[in-house]
């Protein structure tokens, strides 16, 4: 028997979606911010891997803004509800980390932006059996924690 979700329910989901695209608005601005700024002996490097993880990260914005139409609701759309939203966040006004402390703080925000969706998508599907949203979730997980061990190995390796 397949379980029919209900316009409550498709509130409730959409309405854990909204920090998560939130933290992945904030990520995005950070990466285009390190992307723009960051200086150093391994400033090519860096500059590319960011341009490819903040492209793929818009794409990734997108589709949880369009889960949240699909269920009903208005995605944020203003950097002041995406702050508001957000546990990660932005750097502070005239801040320019070196080149390894971009990296150490992206590896973090990908990590904590993959646990917070883990225990989301975990919820949605215990509590609401909506396997497509938690296995969308789930996927993003798996991609968010390969990004950070990725850029952790790099500068573990002192590049």
């Amino acid at each position: 028997m397949e379980l029919i979700l209900t316009s409550v329910s498709k509130t409730k989901i959409a309405e854990m979606l909204k920090p998560i695209l939130a933290d992945q608005f904030v990520l995005y601005i950070k990466l285009r911010n390190y992307h723009w700024n960051v200086t150093g002996s391994h400033f090519l490097t860096l500059h590319k891997k960011f341009e490819e993880l903040y492209n793929e990260l818009a794409e990734d914005i997108d589709n949880v803004a369009e889960r949240i139409r699909t269920y009903g609701l208005y995605a944020p759309g203003t950097m002041q509800e995406f702050l508001r939203l957000a546990n990660l966040k932005e750097e502070e006004e005239g801040e320019y980390p070196n080149q390894f402390d971009m990296v150490k703080r992206i590896v973090n925000d990908y990590n904590s932006l993959a646990d917070r969706i883990r225990e989301i998508g975990n919820k949605i599907q215990t509590e609401y059996s909506d396997e497509v949203t938690a296995s969308g979730l789930y996927n993003l997980t798996e991609k968010y924690e390969k990004h950070a061990w990725l850029l952790k190995s790099m500068i573990e390796e002192g590049f």
